[in-house]
């Protein structure tokens, strides 16, 4: 049975059981290759505690290995990483958060069908990934390994509102969203095709982008919602 006797020698254990590269993790932590040599390879105390936290938080890797001296088995560890990986749903990625940071214009159409005019939504997204529209309403961006979602909170209503976007197409400064929120004045839900944009368009370019209404936005079914009701009360 492997023991392992300090952090450093955890921490080698670690990066070569997760595959990690001395540039990539220099990279992602904005320090030297060089740094990342020497904590691997113990010289002069180099390991902090910043460093394993810095390491921990980027490539969601539990603390608790670390700070715990009674874990110094690579089999202990093994199974703290795997649970720690598996459910690692969301990402902390930096060169993409980057790209999303700023202000952007999000295009749509509005929940009333009868309305053609299109929507003009000024979203504002921080360098912590707080997320903040010209409405007041605020939320979160979290980033997943292939799509990431924005969850905000309704300033009047409190309704939760979700984001959702391919990360592969945020390169090109205007990509496709899907929405799933539920509209002010009926309560209903709905789902919204719309797009992002790093630059203000006027109302005539996003409708001719966005299409007919129709092919980009479905409400909830209220008859849907009457026979769930019913399967309810069947089984109550």
């Amino acid at each position: 049975m492997a023991l392992l006797y300090n952090n450093e020698e955890k921490l080698n254990y670690v990066i070569k059981k997760l595959s990690l590269q001395t540039k990539e993790i220099a990279k992602k932590l904005e320090i030297s290759p060089a740094l990342i040599s020497q904590i691997q390879n113990h010289y002069n105390d180099k390991l902090k505690k910043i460093h394993l936290y810095a390491i921990c938080s980027a490539y969601n890797i539990p603390m608790e290995i670390f700070e715990n001296e009674s874990i110094n088995q690579e089999e202990t560890i093994d199974i703290l990483l795997e649970e720690s990986q598996h459910h690692a749903i969301f990402h902390h990625n930096q060169k993409l958060l980057n790209k999303l940071t700023g202000k952007w214009y999000l295009y749509s159409y509005p929940s009333n069908p009868k309305l053609s005019e299109v929507w003009s939504t000024e979203t504002t997204i921080h360098k912590d990934a707080r997320v903040e529209d010209v409405h007041q309403n605020r939320g979160k961006l979290y980033i997943g390994e292939k799509q990431s979602v924005i969850l905000k909170e309704s300033h009047n209503s409190k309704n939760i509102t979700s984001i959702t976007f391919d990360n592969t197409r945020v390169t090109y400064g205007t990509f496709p969203f899907s929405r799933v929120s539920k509209s002010n004045s009926l309560n209903k839900e709905l789902f919204n095709f719309g797009f992002f944009s790093k630059r203000r368009l006027s109302k005539e370019e996003a409708k001719e982008i966005l299409g007919s209404v129709h092919e980009v936005q479905l409400q909830m079914n209220y008859e849907l919602l009457e026979r769930i009701n019913a399967q309810i009360e069947m089984k109550g």
